[in-house]
């Protein structure tokens, strides 16, 4: 895209959106958003892509892969109609009133800029944000700030299927599953595999370690209590 999209000084229509927005802001507050990212939806879009509650197999991994690119193929869809609602603004209020309006970096309207592609339409995806668009003002700011509720939804969507994923990985690997098996299941070279596998170590003996100084609120290391000798009773 050309420099010259860009102006320098907001135009009185960006103005005009920025006051709207204000206002949305607090018809909307706390979240500045009528479009709620909540866990049910959440959960909701983890189905709606394939997600299952219930694996233990090598073979679910396969599943697993197939379902967190599903929702991030999703995730590029919705971010690219983030983009198109930012960009739009941009052409009136330029990048940095965009960015200040919209909480963000001036980077990020550049890069929304640089790597925006148009919107591929006809997927679930885009039905979905179209929804969310739908129940806003014909105002960029607003339905860019709506849509990105959106995307963060997808996103937990996204961390719920990759936690399931991990759980999966220190299940197996325990029970002794060959590593070269788990990596073919996930689509992944054997080095990614075992990198993953070294770091979901490191965060579990982590967590042991918090939970054993108390820093972990709720939870009792049992390993700890059964080591320590038990005081006589009087």
């Amino acid at each position: 895209m050309t420099s010259g999209l860009w102006p320098r000084e907001p135009s009185p229509r960006f103005a005009q959106w920025l006051g709207e927005l204000d206002e949305w802001r607090r018809v909307h507050a706390p979240s500045g958003r009528r479009f709620q990212a909540t866990a049910d939806y959440s959960s909701q879009l983890y189905c709606e892509h394939g997600g299952v509650d219930e694996v233990g197999t090598v073979a679910d991994l396969a599943w697993i892969a197939r379902t967190g690119e599903e929702i991030k193929r999703s995730q590029r869809v919705v971010w690219d109609v983030h983009a198109r609602e930012v960009l739009e603004a941009a052409r009136e209020g330029g990048f940095a009133a965009t960015a200040e309006a919209l909480r963000e970096s001036t980077e990020w309207i550049r890069r929304l800029a640089r790597d925006g592609q148009p919107v591929r339409e006809g997927s679930d995806a885009a039905r979905w944000a179209s929804e969310v668009l739908g129940a806003c003002p014909p105002n960029p700011l607003v339905r860019a700030e709506e849509v990105w509720g959106l995307w963060e939804a997808l996103a937990t969507a996204r961390r719920t299927c990759e936690g399931l994923r991990d759980r999966l990985l220190i299940e197996l690997d325990d029970k002794g599953y060959p590593r070269t098996r788990m990596a073919e299941g996930l689509g992944w070279s054997y080095g990614r595999l075992r990198r993953r596998l070294v770091r979901l170590a490191d965060e579990r003996a982590d967590r042991i370690q918090r939970a054993r100084q108390g820093e972990v609120p709720g939870v009792i290391d049992l390993e700890s209590r059964r080591a320590r000798p038990r005081g006589r009773r009087g």
